[in-house]
């Protein structure tokens, strides 16, 4: 979802701040379900790594596609 997510809002010329946020946004609702359903413990050590990984994803797009911002 955060890739769909990112990649649409850059072809759609969104801002940097906006493709971000939208993301996010889109990546934490998938989170939200994977903890319903997995083990109260499992799901915050799976989710925090991966928000970071994605945190560091975004940073990397923004210095390759948004060269001016």
């Amino acid at each position: 979802m955060f890739g769909v997510s990112f990649a649409l809002s850059y072809f759609l010329k969104f801002p940097y701040a906006d493709a971000a946020t939208i993301s996010f946004t889109a990546a934490g609702n998938n989170f939200e379900l994977a903890i319903a359903v997995s083990i109260g413990v499992v799901g915050p050590l799976i989710e925090v790594p991966a928000l970071i990984a994605l945190v560091y994803l975004s940073l990397w797009l923004r210095r390759r596609l948004y060269r001016n911002g």
